[in-house]
């Protein structure tokens, strides 16, 4: 083969060399099902303003480790999310989501100090518990009903920093604020998508900084924002502020099939 690439040529040969170097930098197993959560994710952000990395992780961790897993979705999102970037800023209360941003950026490095002592199954029990423990929140109405003070706001910024930072999944703390808001949904979708955001530059920032963020993981995040901005961009055409309740109850149905296969407890062999 090595007589053959040389045969070919110079940049025939580069691109095989190429090839086979990208190719080995990518998951051994699983990138099938990699791509689909991607895709998925994306569609299910797209409509309903959350669940990317409650549909992604679940599935993803099983194939990654926990920091593969994390960074990979960061900068697949961070690429992939353009498609509904623009549009909600311009729906957003910037005031609460810098207050909600401050107190994420402060909380989340602590939270990824305390990811590295964590091994890969008790991680993946984490993100499908965290993701059911969610739905099982919001279908039994539990809400914060009191007032939305500038506090408040920012403390939930820092669990959602905890959270996000320990499993990837900064959402759940910032859904369960606003389900009693009295904003429009078109604003709390808004609002939700950007610190969301916002998030992933801080871990990518993060990541980047410690030395994490290798070429493999850059790699994979890059390829996956491919499926991931076009699930964004259906999903947002799709979006229809008036069939809000038929949307939610799509992504919880697909949120709790992905977590519920996403537990350790089904593997028979690990790929």
């Amino acid at each position: 083969r090595l007589d053959q690439v040389q045969r070919r040529g110079g940049h025939a040969g580069s691109t095989i060399v190429a090839e086979h170097f990208i190719i080995g930098l990518l998951p051994e197993s699983g990138m099938t099902w990699i791509i689909f959560a991607a895709l998925l994710a994306g569609l299910v952000r797209g409509f309903s303003g959350f669940g990317t990395a409650m549909v992604f992780l679940p599935i993803a961790s099983q194939y990654l480790t926990p920091f593969e897993a994390i960074a990979s979705l960061a900068i697949m999102e961070f690429f992939g999310t353009f498609a509904v970037m623009r549009k909600s800023w311009s729906d957003a209360d910037k005031i609460d989501l810098k207050r909600l941003v401050l107190g994420m950026s402060i909380v989340t490095p602590f939270a990824l100090l305390l990811l590295a002592k964590f091994d890969s199954v008790f991680y993946r029990y984490s993100v499908s518990l965290l993701s059911l423990l969610l739905l099982v929140l919001i279908g039994l109405g539990v809400r914060y009903k009191g007032k939305l003070n500038p506090l408040i706001i920012f403390s939930v910024g820092g669990l959602g920093g905890l959270t996000g930072g320990l499993t990837g999944i900064p959402g759940p703390p910032v859904i369960l604020l606003y389900v009693a808001s009295s904003h429009p949904i078109s604003v709390i979708r808004a609002n939700n998508l950007l610190f969301l955001y916002f998030f992933d530059v801080c871990v990518v920032l993060i990541f980047a900084l410690t030395g994490i963020l290798t070429l493999k993981i850059f790699l994979l995040g890059l390829i996956l924002a491919v499926p991931n901005f076009l699930g964004n961009f259906i999903g947002a055409k799709l979006f229809d502020p008036n069939k809000t309740n038929q949307y939610r109850i799509v992504a919880y149905i697909i949120i709790a099939v992905a977590a519920i296969t996403g537990f350790p407890f089904w593997d028979t062999t690990v790929d």
